[in-house]
């Protein structure tokens, strides 16, 4: 999914897709639960007013349905049951709509999540000449032809005799970065993790490119003490919906996928699925938030009221298409170590490391055992000369140089006049001579604002110090299935979760004011390839890419002990017109983990098949 070249599809092709659907399909067999019944369901107005629904059950496959009490649509449909809970999904035909309804036999609650296709042409964004920042995406209207669109309404079905239920469905933080592995009757492997009641990440363990965590807008709804509803939205991917019922106590599921698949073909899919219980992270809200209404943080950017309104990045159009030519001016205006963009930074980075002057008058050598090598003189606190392969001429730049862990250095420079622009960044351990060179360079082969980072283990030669023969530095999976907060300043923390041995995901955590809802509950997520490398115990590397967004790179050194973070932010402004390189640093702490090994083993996962 992360690297499907998703087709622009007009509203007439749309339109043309849908002419071809005929009713939904099921790995498993549908449930005829619903055959010869009949559901008047009333909905609420808040926030967004629902339509009344009368549902009369021809069979376990056909339906008719009157909206506000209009004319009957005959309707194919599909049903699954989990316990006390049916969930049936339908489109309505000749429309560009459907509706999943989740029903509770127990309680008479239904909760009803209508999905649709916009009905008018949206509006191609042409990023060689548009870009918009985070708050701007927000006010866009839905512009994307193939994104299915949702709306929840909350109520119950009449049962004659009996009083109306006052209970609902209702919005929860309990299921917050909870982990679970799912294995689905239609052969799909994910592990998912809840990341936030507005986003979650997944991993597709059984596709290509199986171990990349994906992030989603989702919706998360408790039913009860182990049921709840969950959706998730493939926006900037495919665009499909899906909507689930999950019960933590059989550790079972039930749920629906309905949009176009990678082959732009109508997918309307009802699928069961078993779990595999991971374990939670720590969560950061107050004890006594149930989070049965969204953070202050939240709806101060969205307005629910609006139908369909949910939070979503748009990566794709959060940055200005970058050309090659447009790439080399932006080499040639580099702003390194420069504070004219600490406006502009996300992490401010108010916890950085003092600068270092353990390298002051010396002279190091790093020898990559891949036969790279950098020749390195250091002036000043802030001013180092360099030379590669250790001959020729000597050039001049700033650098910056954290002390990480006794006697380990961590330091990073931009090479000047470098195109495609490059910079490197190093590991320094002055006890044993292993170093780690990590030289990244600007444009990949998916988009020219990716940083493409190379990773040199080898030794370093300076005066006192004689490198070990055998041992190096190395990629490392011992960070697998943990998590960590990051406090970069007042306005910035986060929550990082190493799901992936080569991805990960943040949670950006919501700042907002004691005593209002959901306070420093998950917030907006995404995710990101990565590597992790370990320097020493308790001390590694981790560097990650925003791919399939700005390119943006961090390069991340933390001791485990200290509890610190340093490293280097580096990629290309927003606008396309200049290189940075900042130094960035953060406090950490620890927030739990799992066990992941079995859902990585060399039995069940592959990531280069």
């Amino acid at each position: 999914m992360y690297r499907l070249d998703y087709t622009d599809l007009s509203l007439k092709q749309v339109e043309d897709i849908l002419m071809g659907y005929k009713h939904p399909t099921a790995a498993s067999a549908f449930c005829k639960c619903l055959a010869g019944k009949s559901l008047k369901i009333i909905l609420d107005e808040n926030p967004v007013a629902g339509p009344m629904l009368e549902y009369s059950f021809k069979s376990d496959s056909m339906l008719a349905l009157k909206e506000d009490g209009g004319g009957e649509a005959q309707c194919a449909y599909g049903a699954l049951s989990l316990g006390n809970m049916t969930l049936f999904s339908h489109l309505i035909p000749g429309s560009k709509k459907g509706y999943n309804v989740i029903i509770n036999w127990k309680t008479s609650v239904v909760t009803v999540v209508e999905m649709w296709f916009i009905d008018y042409q949206g509006d191609k964004i042409d990023t060689s000449e548009h870009f918009y920042d985070y708050n701007t995406v927000l006010e866009l209207k839905p512009f994307v032809n193939r994104e299915v669109q949702r709306q929840y309404y909350y109520g119950y079905f009449e049962v004659p005799g009996e009083a109306s239920p006052t209970q609902r469905d209702k919005l929860s933080l309990r299921l917050e970065n909870t982990i679970v592995e799912w294995k689905e009757d239609r052969g799909k492997r994910r592990l998912a993790t809840y990341t936030s009641t507005t986003f979650t990440t997944q991993v597709d363990l059984d596709t290509p490119d199986g171990g990349d965590v994906l992030t989603f807008p989702s919706d998360i709804l408790q039913v009860s003490n182990s049921q709840y509803i969950y959706s998730f939205g493939e926006v900037e991917y495919s665009g499909r919906l899906s909507v689930e019922v999950l019960d933590l106590f059989s550790m079972e599921k039930i749920g629906v996928t309905f949009g176009i698949d990678e082959d732009d073909e109508i997918e309307h899919v009802l699928y069961k699925g078993c779990g595999s219980f991971k374990g939670r992270y720590a969560t950061f809200y107050s004890f006594n938030d149930m989070g049965d209404v969204y953070s202050t943080s939240t709806t101060d950017r969205y307005d629910y009221t609006i139908k369909g309104t949910r939070p979503a990045y748009r990566p794709s159009i959060m940055t200005k298409q970058l050309t090659s030519e447009a790439l080399t001016e932006a080499s040639k205006r580099p702003l390194i170590f420069s504070e004219e963009r600490a406006a502009e930074r996300v992490m401010m980075s108010e916890h950085v490391l003092d600068d270092s002057d353990y390298c002051i008058g010396k002279t190091i050598v790093f020898s990559g055992d891949d036969n790279f090598t950098v020749e390195m003189r250091f002036d000043s606190l802030t001013m180092l000369e360099y030379r590669m392969d250790c001959e020729g001429d000597w050039y001049k730049e700033p650098y910056r140089a954290m002390e990480l862990d006794e006697d380990l250095i961590v330091l990073g420079f931009y090479k000047t006049g470098s195109n495609p622009p490059e910079n490197l960044m190093f590991a320094l351990d002055f006890k044993n001579g292993c170093a780690t060179c990590i030289s990244s360079i600007m444009g990949s082969k998916y988009d020219l604002h990716d940083p493409v980072p190379y990773y040199h283990f080898g030794v370093m030669y300076t005066e006192g110090v004689t490198p070990l023969r055998m041992f190096r530095h190395g990629f490392t999976d011992e960070l697998l299935g943990r998590a960590y907060t990051q406090t970069y300043s007042k306005s910035m923390s986060s929550i990082h979760i190493y799901n992936a041995p080569h991805s990960y995901s943040w949670t950006i955590i919501n700042l907002a004011e004691p005593g209002t809802p959901a306070c420093h509950a998950g917030g907006p997520v995404w995710s990101s390839p990565c590597e992790y490398i370990k320097l020493r115990d308790d001390v590694y590397v981790m560097n990650w890419v925003e791919q399939k967004w700005s390119g943006h790179m961090d390069t991340i050194f933390r001791n485990l002990r200290t509890a610190r973070d340093c490293g280097f932010a580096y990629g290309v402004t927003y606008d396309a017109t200049t290189i940075y390189m900042d130094k960035l640093g953060g406090l950490s702490r620890f927030a739990g983990s799992v066990d992941l090994s079995d859902v990585y083993s060399m039995k069940n996962y592959n990531p280069y098949s």
